[in-house]
């Protein structure tokens, strides 16, 4: 039976191999778009939530509809690919060494050639090529290739999933597949059918896509988890990482979460920033922005500080758009995390503030853009004041909230307090300051096309008003308001 078994492991992994080197091939001769490499990003976040499939030694991950919307949008190669890294970031979890080496190659090895075989099911019964290429087809189109090649997936994943554990147990192989993986069957073709859908929605990915897929795929993994939760068996063993994950604190999980997702989101706003070839002038208000940042102000009570960068942030968004908004921001949270005390937490400070300013301000700049029905100054010019009052108010309110929230969830999560007190309480009043910033940019953007020197001055005058006011503002706060022991956020 080990012999079986070993000549089973050798030759799954050999044709993987073979599948993943092809893939390779192909991604480079057809010269896929980089955009793929942002949803493998997604694919490796998502496989690292994992759920335990009752009564085998198997985990399942929500991961599976961003392999479909590779496969369909990219082509089968991009696909396979994006399943050969799932697992292998699925495969690292195992609790020793030994067991480490011989599993990562064979569940790469099993996805990658699940992938490719549905992919080929696909693109075969659909008759055109990836939706990247611009083939224009109806979403019915798209149901029966889909069925089948998401059946061929979770058929070809399952079975030799199920041939290595029963070689492994010495249990029939079929009796495995159909009380242990046969549950996942219902949840495999909700993925490939919310990935067809997504899909055919964006035929390519932009930060709002980021931003509109990622709530979708937490409340899949959470439907998932409700889904397989009641069957798990009680009477096994925990497995040591899956119990080291729960006991995280909560607060840890959202940090990890917010991290992840918003480092892979600044990568796809600089891929968008290089792919337009916008003009340096940007630049400029982002190195303000930056320095800008390394000027805060303690709140008191609350081991939070404020930057008062903002108004860069706001005049780049004005002015070149809301992805290079979102780029200035993060420059503005990794230049105010630099005034932690503490070196050991200063980047963990640091990422969290850049991937929750960045999503800030990305998200608040599209609300101003969609309200103005008008597209960045440096494109079109001729704005006033008058039509950009009340979006620059949106425009500022959005950025404060969503920022702020973030702050306050991690903040909360630490001191086992509630969310809306910890912001209406210690975050509310700076509301204001943001207010006057906006305004600030928009009287900038509304006057000028282009940075100057003369203009950089003007602005630099404004934040010195921002920052006397806000300065006088926090010292007639009482002292002492809000939790203690609170971390420095920007």
């Amino acid at each position: 039976m080990r012999s079986i078994r070993t000549a089973y492991i050798s030759t799954i992994t050999a044709l993987g191999a073979a599948v993943v080197a092809l893939s390779i091939y192909r991604v480079i001769q057809n010269a896929v778009s980089y955009e793929w490499l942002i949803l493998a990003y997604l694919t490796i976040l998502t496989g690292a939530f994992t759920i335990k499939i009752p009564r085998v030694n198997s985990k399942f991950s929500a991961s599976d509809t961003f392999i479909f919307i590779n496969t369909i949008l990219f082509g089968t190669a991009a696909g396979v690919l994006t399943a050969a890294l799932d697992g292998v970031i699925g495969s690292i979890r195992c609790k020793t060494t030994s067991r480490r080496i011989q599993t990562i190659p064979f569940n790469t090895a099993v996805l990658g050639l699940s992938v490719f075989a549905a992919g080929e099911v696909f693109f075969r019964m659909l008759g055109r090529g990836p939706l990247f290429q611009g083939h224009s087809m109806t979403v019915l189109a798209l149901v029966l290739p889909l069925i089948l090649s998401a059946l061929v997936y979770y058929l070809c994943n399952s079975l030799f999933v199920a041939a290595m554990l029963a070689l492994e147990s010495g249990e029939n192989a079929f009796r495995l597949w159909r009380e242990g993986l046969f549950t996942t069957l219902g949840i495999t073709l909700a993925g490939a059918a919310a990935g067809a859908l997504i899909a055919f929605s964006v035929r390519s990915i932009t930060p709002l896509t980021l931003l509109v897929v990622v709530p979708i795929l937490v409340i899949f993994y959470f439907i998932n988890t409700i889904y397989l939760a009641p069957e798990t068996d009680t009477s096994a063993q925990v497995d040591e990482n899956d119990r080291l994950i729960m006991l995280r604190p909560a607060y840890r999980r959202f940090h990890y979460f917010m991290m992840v997702v918003g480092l892979g989101f600044i990568v796809l706003l600089l891929c968008n920033v290089l792919r337009e070839k916008m003009s340096y002038p940007w630049m400029i208000v982002a190195l303000l922005a930056a320095l800008a940042g390394l000027i805060t102000v303690k709140m008191p009570g609350v081991n939070i500080r404020f930057s008062l960068a903002d108004i860069f942030v706001f005049a780049n968004t004005i002015l070149f758009g809301p992805v290079v908004g979102g780029i200035t921001a993060a420059l503005d949270g990794f230049a105010c995390s630099m005034r932690c005390q503490t070196k050991a937490r200063r980047l963990e400070f640091a990422l969290f503030n850049i991937a929750g300013m960045a999503v800030s301000a990305y998200i608040a700049g599209e609300l101003f853009f969609r309200i103005l029905r008008h597209g960045p100054v440096y494109r079109y010019h001729g704005i006033t004041f008058g039509q950009t009052f009340v979006p620059a108010l949106v425009l500022a309110i959005s950025y404060y909230i969503l920022n702020t929230m973030g702050v306050a969830i991690m903040v909360a999560l630490q001191a086992h307090e509630k969310v809306f007190r910890v912001w209406r309480e210690n975050l509310l009043w700076g509301m204001t300051t943001d207010v006057n910033c906006a305004l600030g940019a928009v009287f900038i953007a509304s006057g000028v096309m282009t940075i100057t020197p003369m203009i950089a001055i003007g602005v630099l005058l404004i934040l010195v008003v921002v920052y006397v006011s806000l300065r006088a503002s926090v010292g007639r706060m009482p002292q002492g308001i809000g939790p203690s022991g609170m971390n420095e956020q920007g």
